[in-house]
């Protein structure tokens, strides 16, 4: 592995060209998608359906232009959106690590990437499933499996749920990446250790406001990209089959779908935020092309400068 050989050009970038940029590695690294976060996604998949498709299943054939059965429909497709993005980070843990080794690596193996996910499970199931709210929020659903709306829990509840994930989410976006491709110890008594906090401190802090910027606009964005992404889906639907309705299929395959895109793409998208953020925070490439020339020159025994991109 040549450390200064990446297969991703090392350079600051504007955010349009990171956009760009992970549709290209999309392109170049299909499998990242469709198998990495087709794995990672899967199980929380079959645990929203098992959780929320029991509203389409008994509403969708009264359609929206029954105001009951319209109001229980908005309410599945507001829950269904709040899990699906809660779930993302977590879901996206395989294609995290495989993109990271893919930075250096022509082809990682996929068998690598499971033995490191299945390794640091506790790690970042823990971060990514429970304390940035996915768990919980799937609890607040099973709960309320077969309930009728209620404005406690589907208006105030809902709203603060989302006031705090995009908290998390803005001003912290790279735990993922911190914890898998970094994977800093939780905690230590060394005060030279970096540990989990000190690192999500250090990279987050500096660039606080223009991350917060950034995550924003990308969720605008993704969220337009999402709707057209259904729509897209049922006009296709329509022409193939004459089926134009927003139906249980439509309601229960179609817009959790869109969902799963645009979040296997944020992914994409997020990584290279992150590596663009150590760029312009710790001169990156440079540490690079130092570590390399320091192993080219003494060997894997030597001590090396810790990247954190790969281990």
């Amino acid at each position: 592995m040549e450390l200064d050989q990446t297969h991703v050009v090392i350079r600051k970038r504007l955010q349009t060209e990171i956009a760009d940029l992970a549709l290209v590695m999309l392109r170049r690294y299909p499998s990242a998608l469709l198998v990495g976060f087709s794995l990672g996604a899967l199980p929380w998949i079959i645990a929203n359906g098992l959780l929320l498709y029991w509203i389409p299943w008994r509403e969708a054939q009264y359609t929206f232009a029954d105001q009951d059965a319209a109001s229980e429909m908005w309410r599945y497709i507001a829950w269904m959106t709040l899990l699906v993005v809660a779930e993302v980070p977590a879901a996206g843990v395989w294609t995290t690590y495989y993109l990271g080794q893919a930075v250096f690596e022509e082809q990682p193996t996929w068998q690598n990437v499971r033995r490191e996910i299945n390794r640091n499970f506790l790690r970042w199931f823990w971060s990514l499933g429970v304390v940035r709210l996915p768990l919980p929020i799937m609890i607040v659903c099973l709960f309320r499996i077969g309930q009728a709306a209620d404005p406690s829990v589907d208006l105030l509840l809902y709203l603060g749920i989302w006031l705090v994930l995009l908290a998390f989410r803005s001003a912290r976006p790279f735990l993922p990446e911190i914890l898998l491709l970094e994977q800093c110890p939780r905690r230590s008594k060394d005060p030279n250790v970096v540990t989990l906090s000190r690192r999500m401190t250090a990279l987050h802090r500096p660039m606080a406001g223009e991350l917060t910027a950034r995550m924003l606009t990308v969720g605008v964005g993704a969220g337009v990209a999402a709707v057209a992404f259904y729509f897209s889906l049922t006009t296709a639907r329509g022409l193939f089959f004459g089926r134009w309705q927003h139906d249980e299929f439509a309601l229960m395959v179609l817009f959790p779908l869109s969902l799963w895109l645009v979040g296997g793409w944020s992914v994409f998208f997020r990584l290279l935020n992150y590596l663009d953020t150590r760029i312009r925070l710790e001169g990156w490439e440079v540490e690079l092309s130092v570590r390399a020339e320091r192993l080219r020159q003494f060997g894997d025994d030597a001590p090396v400068i810790a990247t954190g991109a790969t281990r």
